[in-house]
């Protein structure tokens, strides 16, 4: 009997997590029931929102470190560009 009532649970939590909100028709009738499944499944989203709110910190903050690598790069860059064109100035004059 429990592997009955764990087989159920199982069945129902997938049909119940698989819903998608699908656009039957371009009636009034039809944009406003799937506006509204839309609603609800926004607001049913909230749990996964702390996920991906600490997800999102995490790709920012290696983001902002490798903006402050490439900033190093560019740096460098310019200041071996500046040494390029002091040689070549001194080889003009």
């Amino acid at each position: 009997m429990k592997i009955v009532y764990f087989l159920f649970f199982i069945f129902y939590s997938a049909t119940s997590y698989s819903h998608d909100c699908i656009l039957k028709g371009t009636s009034a009738e039809e944009i406003t029931i799937y506006n509204s499944c839309k609603a609800n499944q926004s607001i049913q989203k909230p749990a996964h929102s702390d996920l991906n709110k600490s997800l999102h910190k995490v790709q920012i903050k290696k983001l902002v470190k490798e903006n402050q690598n490439l900033r190093n790069q560019l740096l460098d860059v310019k200041i071996r560009l500046n040494a390029v064109m002091g040689i070549i100035n001194s080889y003009i004059d």
